[in-house]
């Protein structure tokens, strides 16, 4: 029900079509990439999804992360200036199923952009590289694996946007999270697992192993964060 509501809050707005433009700019990352420089690509001697994603994700990641930053930013602004969080504590609804709302949106519009770069990859293995369908299914792992590390991102950042009246504060935090991350992307330790390091990892750059540990950090992150969330807004409640 929330959920429902939340989607047509943000149908009235421009929201939809600013993430849909955002998505196609994401996903446009690859194909223009391998379309001016076609033969940087098919001459090397690994698989064309190892070459693909090599080249692109880090871009991609960081598009969609940015995405998904002013995205929870501008849920939570429409809230907050409109004074609906205020007049909400004086209701039966909870905040805890307003954040968890917000976020179903922010998930199933992270999984559209993710398939609309699947596909954009598809295209261009297609195209320049003859791929075959085990090509097809590592894009397919690839972008599942992509979605479950966005998790503690989408989940902190609407957080953050949650508790912070004043948009420009969390879209400073996001922000500045993100550059930092464009600056340690190489540092490995507990940096590497932090919410805003986590999309930038690449399935096929991962052992198995690897892979594994990433996605029991990312669920057992999101699933904290969640935990964290459901805490503020239940001390914030009671002290308003």
């Amino acid at each position: 029900m929330t959920s429902a509501l939340e989607w047509r809050k943000m149908r009235r707005t421009g929201f939809f079509p600013a993430f849909l433009a955002g998505g196609l700019l994401t996903a446009a990352v690859p194909v223009v990439n391998t379309a001016l420089r076609p033969e940087s690509f098919v001459d090397q001697q690994a698989p064309p999804t190892v070459i693909l994603t090599g080249a692109n994700w880090q871009v991609m990641s960081m598009l969609l992360s940015f995405l998904l930053i002013i995205g929870a930013c501008i849920m939570y602004h429409t809230e907050f200036a409109d004074n609906a969080m205020q007049r909400m504590d004086t209701l039966p609804k909870r905040q805890e199923n307003l954040f968890f709302g917000k976020c179903s949106v922010l998930l199933v519009l992270t999984a559209g952009v993710l398939v609309l770069g699947g596909t954009a990859f598809l295209f261009c293995g297609w195209k320049w590289f003859s791929a075959d369908r085990i090509f097809t299914a590592e894009i397919g792992k690839s972008m599942g694996f992509s979605f479950v590390m966005f998790l503690p991102l989408l989940i902190f950042m609407t957080a953050v946007s949650s508790l912070c009246k004043n948009m420009w504060i969390s879209l400073g935090i996001g922000t500045i999270s993100l550059f930092m991350t464009s600056i340690l992307q190489n540092g490995g330790g507990i940096l590497s697992y932090l919410p805003f390091m986590m999309p930038m990892k690449i399935y096929l750059a991962l052992q198995d192993t690897q892979a594994v540990k990433c996605l029991i950090i990312s669920c057992v992150e999101t699933v904290g964060i969640g935990v964290l969330e459901i805490i503020c807004l239940k001390i914030r409640r009671n002290f308003t």
